[in-house]
């Protein structure tokens, strides 16, 4: 790290992550606190934390603020739980200057991404791809108070899928660089998980997913489909299911990628707990009804990437033979289908840190700039109004980016409702999110384990956000 960076993060060590902070008892009172759990808004209500944990959450009337307490005033204003983004990626900077610039320092994007999230209210987020060490890097300093960011919970590699340079990515960009750097790239997101699964036995793979759960990763992601080739199925349901089940025997949540509907409907029947980015079917077929209430019945939710209808227009506007374009005009049927089945939705926005330069230089641009998805810090704000503009109910909105992520990845004892033993992670806004969602922007403060966060100061030392356009 840079004498700059590392000053810089001292600096902000210092000013805002001192332990006496959360040591003290604070008080919200005044606000309307919407607790995350579907219960009813709670008008001048009061929430009670210490050392880091909410401790008494409920109306002024019955829930009494203890002597000596700090008291924040939120008069006029909601309290509601920490956001949090269901499926992003920390560290989604493949192109090769960035790669190759930064090869050692990637954990240092990864904070800077982890920093962006918390300045935009996500107090916790799971990165479902990425670099493993790196990530668990940036995590493992984040908990101990060793930098600012968003509480992290990682998956490494999906399971059967390449590395950054590899045919399920940027194969076509490996010719330009060294074979020796190529194999290093791969290799720190593979870790013995790529293709070469493809072919196994369902033992043989069980073995491989026993190793690998003792690498520090906190749930497991494998491809049901392929990334490149979104058509192909990538493992048989037999080997989908071993992958579960050791997932589940290491004490994990296990989560697939699918882009089809039989990848969707083979998921269910391998007993994962999440389905990412469920919504997408391909560019013709939406899923059945029959597939869509079978999920349901088994309690497994869906991690969805919805696009508002701004975004869907320019896409058809200025993207038109994008790959992606027809995928999205079926996805929001799948996800309309969701809502009224009842599903259990995750806000997720598959959201990495934009590069100004290459934003810039995008032959896309025009759709690009509008209501971005994968644009980290935008995206979830831009997916929570696409879902309430889908027809679900504003509470539900809301659970969809707390409680529902929280319970889908077993966390509810820990996060995603202002209940007392949860985690104080806690956003203020200035306007009613139940009255629309374009209101989660209004953040007035945020507070992660009862610590408030300088959102002025985020991120700390930037190195991808940061980049001049050239004028």
């Amino acid at each position: 790290m840079s004498t700059h960076r590392a000053n810089a993060l001292a600096l902000f060590l210092t000013a805002a992550l001192v332990p006496a902070a959360a040591a003290q008892t604070v008080a919200i009172t005044g606000g309307t606190v919407i607790d995350g759990t579907g219960a009813a808004p709670i008008e001048d209500g009061v929430v009670v934390f210490a050392d880091g944990r909410i401790t008494a959450a409920g109306p002024a009337a019955s829930t009494p603020v203890p002597g000596g307490a700090t008291t924040i005033d939120a008069g006029g204003k909601y309290v509601i739980p920490g956001l949090m983004d269901g499926n992003l990626h920390l560290f989604l900077n493949l192109d090769l200057e960035t790669l190759i610039l930064h090869e050692h320092r990637l954990h240092e994007i990864v904070l800077e991404a982890a920093q962006i999230t918390l300045k935009t209210g996500q107090t916790t987020v799971f990165d479902t791809w990425g670099p493993r060490a790196a990530l668990a890097k940036a995590r493992d300093m984040i908990n101990a108070g060793e930098a600012p960011g968003s509480r992290m919970y990682i998956a490494g590699n999906i399971i059967g899928f390449s590395g950054p340079l590899g045919p399920d990515f940027r194969e076509s960009h490996a010719p330009y660089v060294s074979q020796a750097f190529v194999k290093r790239i791969n290799e720190a997101w593979e870790e013995n998980t790529g293709r070469e699964l493809l072919w196994m036995t369902p033992d043989s793979v069980a073995d491989v997913i026993r190793n690998y759960t003792t690498l520090g990763m906190d749930f497991l992601k494998y491809g049901g489909s392929g990334h490149v080739d979104m058509n192909l199925i990538s493992f048989s349901e037999r080997v989908q299911r071993v992958i579960a089940e050791e997932g589940h025997r290491a004490g994990m949540t296990v989560q697939t990628h699918t882009t089809s509907v039989e990848s969707f409907d083979m998921a269910i029947e391998a007993g994962v707990d999440i389905i990412t980015h469920c919504g997408i079917s391909g560019p013709e077929i939406p899923i059945p009804a029959e597939s869509i209430e079978k999920m349901v019945d088994r309690g497994i939710a869906c991690s969805v990437l919805p696009i508002t209808q701004r975004r869907m227009d320019a896409l058809e506007a200025h993207n038109p033979s994008g790959t992606l374009t027809p995928y999205m005009k079926i996805g929001a049927i799948n996800r309309a289908n969701m809502i009224k089945a009842g599903a259990k939705l995750l806000m997720s926005t598959d959201a990495g840190i934009e590069n100004p330069v290459l934003r810039a230089e995008s032959p896309t641009l025009a759709s690009d700039t509008i209501d971005p998805r994968v644009k980290l810090g935008e995206g979830h704000f831009n997916a929570l109004v696409a879902l309430e503009e889908l027809g679900m109910e504003p509470m539900e909105v809301l659970k969809s980016t707390t409680s529902n992520v929280a319970s889908a990845y077993r966390l509810d004892e820990e996060i995603g409702t202002l209940q007392p033993g949860r985690w104080a992670d806690i956003v203020i806004l200035d306007a009613n999110p139940l009255e629309s969602a374009h209101n989660y922007r209004e953040i007035h403060m945020v507070i992660k384990e009862g610590v408030k966060v300088d959102l002025d100061a985020l991120p700390v030392a930037p190195i991808i956000s940061s980049m001049k356009v050239a004028r």
